[in-house]
């Protein structure tokens, strides 16, 4: 199994182990004395997946399925059949019920709540949660490993241009870049490990000068620009913006198009990037000579992950 799979398994497994069931219980029920005849059960579940079973005292004491009254055709009232089933608690883990269904061969499980039935567990909602979390989980990954192209392809156009360049001062500048982009490949890196916590993290909002953030994204983009000789020309604002920001969040938002821009303009060209108030709002437009997208891809770009494709500038199919 590939590396990346391990890792999203352990963090289905890892998220399943701490998300509890009670938002899965299903709440709405019907009820049958323990002396119902089985052939009137049988009626109410032609409707209905399972029903309450209420004791001599008038408390629920399990539910019954038709899986149940199928493994005791002799049984004439209910009190003859078995419906006992492993109780469980709306504090329990999906995994954990999961693996007490498994265990216990049923789909069902009542759950009770300071002793006081509450409601049923199905394997149908715990499978659909389930399959949820693995779609958020890929989702998650395969935002990380995008992200983390950026820094990559930034530091090998760096070193591709450290080789070439003779000049000490040059050569410095290019691997304070370098430690810039490992700095930002760390933070996407650190996300990826902890990517089940990662849609619930959240976010470190810390007052920032927006005009020297920005300036910081696209110094940290030099290699993937320098390595195409793709000039970018700035018109940030020249009085001071002060917003509170999730900077790692909006570092990678800011970069990715900034890498868009590099991927899909042609080589010796340039990008002009500038920011300014529209009605009260701050705006930053980043403008490229490039490619473009396509008119029938357009509506793809902010769906998230979206699959759509096209040539780049070298003739190599790209995300869009």
């Amino acid at each position: 199994m590939h590396f990346l799979q391990v890792c999203q398994m352990q963090s289905v497994i890892n998220k399943l182990s701490w998300m509890k069931i009670n938002d899965l219980v299903n709440r709405t029920f019907s009820t049958a004395s323990v002396l119902e005849d089985i052939s009137h059960i049988s009626k109410l579940l032609n409707d209905r997946e399972y029903v309450a079973i209420i004791n001599e005292d008038l408390t629920i004491k399990g539910i019954v399925t038709l899986r149940d009254l199928h493994s005791n055709p002799d049984c004439i009232t209910i009190i003859d059949c078995d419906f006992s089933k492993p109780k469980v608690n709306p504090d329990q883990s999906i995994f954990e019920v999961f693996n007490q269904m498994k265990e216990a061969k049923t789909d069902f499980l009542p759950v009770f709540e300071n002793d006081k039935f509450i409601g049923v567990i199905s394997l149908m909602s715990v499978t659909g949660e389930l399959v949820k979390t693995i779609a958020e989980t890929k989702l998650n990954y395969q935002r990380a490993v995008h992200d983390l192209r950026n820094p990559l392809f930034n530091i090998q156009g760096l070193i591709m241009l450290l080789n070439e360049t003779p000049d000490v001062q040059e050569k410095m500048d290019f691997l304070s870049l370098c430690s810039l982009s490992c700095k930002h490949a760390t933070d996407i890196l650190e996300d990826l490990l902890l990517v089940e916590a990662y849609e619930s993290k959240p976010l470190s909002l810390v007052q920032t000068e927006m005009n020297y953030f920005y300036n910081q994204c696209i110094n940290e983009q030099k290699g993937l620009s320098l390595l195409k000789n793709i000039q970018i020309i700035t018109d940030l604002s020249t009085e001071p913006i002060i917003r509170n920001i999730d900077r790692s969040h909006f570092k990678r938002a800011v970069q990715n198009v900034i890498g868009n821009a590099v991927k899909f303009s042609y080589p010796d060209s340039i990008i002009k990037i500038s920011s300014k108030f529209v009605e009260n709002q701050l705006v930053l437009k980043i403008v490229d000579a490039g490619i473009g997208i396509p008119e029938h891809l357009q509506p793809e770009v902010f769906n998230k992950f979206s699959k759509a494709q096209r040539p780049g500038t070298q003739g190599k199919l790209q995300q869009v």
